[in-house]
């Protein structure tokens, strides 16, 4: 191999890596329109949830405007008490010796559900999900699913995480899991279909989210 031809083999081979690299640190933007009743540009939040528990805090801000839309970054990187541990004994009320968490003590930290404030008297509520009908069964029996119902998350972890297998959710749902995620932030579906005459859930990493998922407002 002459000298021109290693040199150029290892461009290419830099090339690539820079690339990997610009990708991994791409930032992720939550972004769309949710209902605006006033007008009036105002701020909106994402809230930080977990596999075994509802939003608690936030974990990024922007801009929502006077037609709704918003667009802001997550944060690429995460760090403190905003993160928790992903643990079988919190995701599952039973079955939990059929779920496999690796490595054990990774910790999370879920979102897709936003809040924006200064448009009402009460917050402005996004959540990604396939529909407000499907939210509003949802709010009166946490167990009333139906096939192609699904909601959307954004999984960071700070260390690469591998949950799989099943058991019975904290709502009494079974579900499967099939997450493989790297460090950072990841795209998570969480669909329903019947099995045995059932339903069941599965939540699986996913490139993007199924087709009916979208920011889903409403104001309490």
């Amino acid at each position: 191999m002459n000298r021109s031809m290693a040199c150029g083999r290892w461009s290419a081979v830099a090339a690539v890596c820079l690339l990997g690299v610009a990708l991994a640190q791409r930032p992720v933007v939550l972004s769309g329109n949710m209902t605006n009743p006033t007008e009036k540009s105002g701020t909106v939040v994402a809230w930080a949830g977990y596999f075994d528990m509802s939003p608690t805090g936030v974990i990024a801000f922007g801009e929502v405007t006077a037609a709704g839309d918003f667009a802001f970054e997550l944060p690429r990187a995460v760090h403190g008490d905003v993160l928790h541990p992903v643990e079988a004994k919190n995701i599952c009320q039973s079955g939990g010796q059929g779920l496999t968490v690796q490595p054990a003590g990774t910790t999370h930290v879920l979102v897709n559900t936003l809040m924006a404030f200064d448009l009402t008297a009460t917050p402005v509520t996004a959540v990604l999900a396939s529909s407000p009908e499907f939210l509003a069964r949802l709010a009166a029996d946490k167990r009333d699913l139906l096939p192609g119902d699904a909601l959307g998350y954004y999984l960071y972890v700070e260390r690469g995480l591998t949950l799989q297998g099943s058991c019975v959710s904290p709502d009494g749902v079974n579900v499967e899991y099939d997450v493989r995620a790297g460090a950072g932030w990841s795209r998570l579906a969480y669909t329903f279909d019947v099995v045995d005459g059932g339903v069941v859930g599965k939540i699986a990493t996913v490139r993007e989210f199924p087709p009916q998922v979208g920011w889903v407002s409403s104001v309490r």
